[in-house]
């Protein structure tokens, strides 16, 4: 049988659970998460970061969960299934370019990538280089040569010059197809042999006449012509199968890198200029810098609390939480202590 002393303990624990219980009432929750908020901040514009958390328990945390951490099959699916509810929505219906993005955006977008001139240059020239561009380019120019003979205004202003060339070149190919063939692989031959100088030439000519204001001129009258298009347009183009793809393609590749040295140095190194830049700054000083005030945390803890307070009586879980949490004191044998100090 337990004694009185044991006895009272239970008593003031059930007061304890009780009062608790009572102070979540809706009526009195605002005040309650208003006090509690006020004492919080107040504690914050007396800590530092650095009082309070160690950047490298920071960068293990982020160790487990940004690199190490493999996540479950269904968090692929669920993000696949949500990439297709968005796919399929029809607020893309409703939704032009210019509603997302507006025409001062654009152009500061379009300034700022015409001022990286150097690396233009340098697309530009890679671009010139490449083997494909040659061969492309050269293919252009032999069918450009060979078309320019065969149909030139030249032959045509001759009376009968064009049916000549027709009925040399019928000839030519019956009495030597060789021939023929010899000729288009010597012409091919010295476009390829001097293909480097055009190129050089079309290069200066594309860096001379497509500067950053002609640059500039041509991408907002792209995105004039744009503009009032739906976003749906970009149906026609990617299909739903798509932007599966595309996910689980980007998720695979994710899942590599995060593997890497590069990756973790990449983390650390942010971690490490946060915790440089506001490591011996007060917590309240942090807060207010990143936007997030007084109001802004009341707000959502009044968006949130009271339904998860009435989720959880509902439920019959809220009495049976908060004595969890209580009833260690009341059952260490204090209260006891306390009232045989008193006899």
């Amino acid at each position: 049988m337990p004694n009185k002393k044991s006895g009272i303990a239970h008593k003031l624990l059930d007061a304890h659970v009780e009062y608790f219980i009572e102070q979540l009432e809706p009526e009195r929750l605002r005040p309650l998460l208003e006090a509690q908020i006020d004492e919080v901040l107040a504690d914050a514009g007396k800590l530092t970061l650095d009082d309070v958390v160690h950047r490298d328990s920071v960068k293990q945390v982020v160790q487990v969960y940004a690199v190490e951490l493999e996540l479950g099959g269904a968090i692929p699916e669920l993000v696949a299934k949500i990439a297709r509810a968005v796919y399929l929505n029809g607020i893309h219906e409703k939704t032009r370019l210019r509603d997302l993005l507006s025409d001062k955006q654009f152009a500061e977008i379009v300034d700022k990538l015409l001022e990286m001139e150097d690396l233009r240059v340098q697309i530009l020239d890679e671009a010139v280089s490449n083997p494909l561009y040659a061969e492309i380019a050269s293919d252009l120019l032999f069918h450009g040569i060979r078309g320019y003979l065969m149909h030139s205004r030249l032959t045509k202003s001759i009376p009968g010059a064009s049916s000549m060339i027709k009925l040399g070149k019928n000839m030519l190919h019956r009495a030597s197809p060789a021939l023929e063939q010899s000729i288009e692989d010597n012409l091919r031959a010295y476009i390829r042999k001097n293909i480097g100088a055009t190129l050089k030439d079309s290069q200066r000519f594309l860096l001379k006449n497509f500067d950053s204001e002609r640059l500039r001129e041509m991408a907002m009258d792209a995105w004039t012509a744009v503009k009032p298009m739906k976003v749906s347009i970009f149906r026609k183009y990617l299909s739903s199968d798509d932007v599966e793809d595309f996910f689980v393609i980007a998720y695979e590749y994710w899942r590599s890198l995060r593997k890497t040295d590069y990756y973790s140095a990449l983390i650390n190194i942010g971690i490490d200029c946060f915790f440089d830049t506001y490591g011996k700054t007060k917590l309240a000083k942090i807060l207010e810098e990143v936007g997030i005030g007084r109001e802004l945390l009341l707000a959502d803890a009044m968006r949130f609390a009271p339904d998860a307070i009435a989720g959880l009586k509902k439920r019959k879980l809220l009495e049976p939480l908060i004595r969890r949490n209580l009833k260690g004191f009341y059952e260490s044998g204090r209260i006891e202590a306390l009232l045989a100090q008193d006899h």
